[in-house]
């Protein structure tokens, strides 16, 4: 049976109080999920085996003062996703209104709906108290410097308190559409973050003067171990951003004439540009780093690798800051917007 088209509808632009409240969560997720990965999964091992002794104080102290401040970052982001959900559950409330502690409590105590298992406000709850914890073990950066502990439970608690209001309040008739939405969408959200937010470190890291006389050769092994942290969240990326563009876009032409489509298309282009200078940094930079230190040009291989190769992380940070600024306004759908048909549902022959 083909679907009918469904009737178009308006698009309207997000309030501002929306839009803000949502790119203050990105990028405090980006912050601390992309901060404490980089930290485990880059700087640490470089520490351990390329760093001289004397350099270890100076680079952890200015990581775990960037960790640190990604605590109260964390705390804003939880309460203006709370206000935000509040504001939008009752219709004809304005966003300063939403502040009210009554509402709030209001909001997270209120009981679930008649065959839920869960009300989305103890969902929502769940999270800011993960949040809140996650914050916290931050903050307690500026008092100790112990950056690995601390990166390990805001990195597990951070994932875990964003996927938790992703979770179906009702299970009954979850089709696997909806269960492949359940998941992918917060992938996607958590590699994209994850993405800026490494890079984001790394351009605050690369400006302080650190590493002493080896830092061409430390800043060598950070982009390549960044280089494999990169892949996997591009490719994590790139995955589940095909499906969702299947799931919301009909087609091209409604790239270009529903707004959901443009938003799209102007965060694909961005979100190109960044691949193609990560691509660059790769393909070009990395080897000819490589080639500077293989053949004993020390002083080539310090320009590209605290010159050139910072300076394009730079700019990938500025890009990524532009997508989660966008991600906003991606409410709706082009399909819905053009009057389309709704997505087929998921089957074997479209995975294949």
């Amino acid at each position: 049976m083909i679907p009918l088209a469904a009737t178009a509808a308006p698009a309207t632009l997000p309030p501002w109080w929306r839009v803000l409240s949502e790119s203050v969560y990105y990028v405090a997720l980006a912050a601390v999920l992309g901060g404490a990965l980089v930290y485990l999964s880059v700087l640490r091992p470089v520490l351990r085996t390329d760093v001289d002794a004397a350099d270890h104080g100076p680079v952890r102290r200015r990581y775990a003062r960037m960790l640190g401040w990604c605590g109260p970052l964390l705390l804003v982001a939880a309460l203006l996703d709370l206000v935000n959900r509040v504001a939008r559950a009752h219709k004809g409330l304005s966003f300063g209104q939403a502040f009210a502690p009554g509402r709030l409590w209001s909001y997270l105590t209120a009981p679930a709906d008649r065959g839920a298992w869960v009300s989305t406000g103890t969902l929502v709850g769940v999270q800011d108290v993960l949040f809140v914890v996650a914050a916290l073990a931050l903050v307690s950066l500026f008092a100790r410097e112990r950056v690995a502990p601390v990166a390990v439970l805001a990195l597990s608690l951070t994932t875990v308190g964003s996927l938790a209001v992703s979770l179906p309040t009702k299970w009954a008739g979850l089709t696997l559409d909806k269960q492949l939405d359940t998941w992918l969408a917060p992938a996607h959200v958590l590699a994209g973050t994850a993405w800026v937010g490494g890079l984001a470190s790394l351009a605050f890291l690369a400006r302080g003067h650190l590493f002493g006389d080896r830092a061409g050769l430390c800043w060598a092994h950070l982009w390549q171990r960044f280089s494999s942290v990169a892949l996997t969240t591009v490719g994590v990326l790139v995955g589940t951003g095909m499906w969702l563009a299947w799931r919301h876009v009909g087609s091209v032409g409604q790239l270009f004439t529903t707004t959901y489509g443009l938003f799209l298309f102007v965060k694909l282009l961005i979100v190109v540009a960044m691949v193609s200078a990560g691509g660059y940094n790769q393909l070009v930079l990395m080897p000819r780093i490589a080639r500077a230190h293989a053949s004993g040009d020390l002083r080539r291989g310090f320009a590209l690798t605290l010159r050139h190769f910072p300076a394009v992380v730079t700019v990938e940070t500025v890009l990524g800051l532009c997508v989660l600024t966008i991600v906003p306004f991606l409410s709706g759908s082009a399909r819905k917007q053009a009057g389309g048909a709704p997505a087929p549902a998921i089957d074997g022959g479209l995975f294949s």
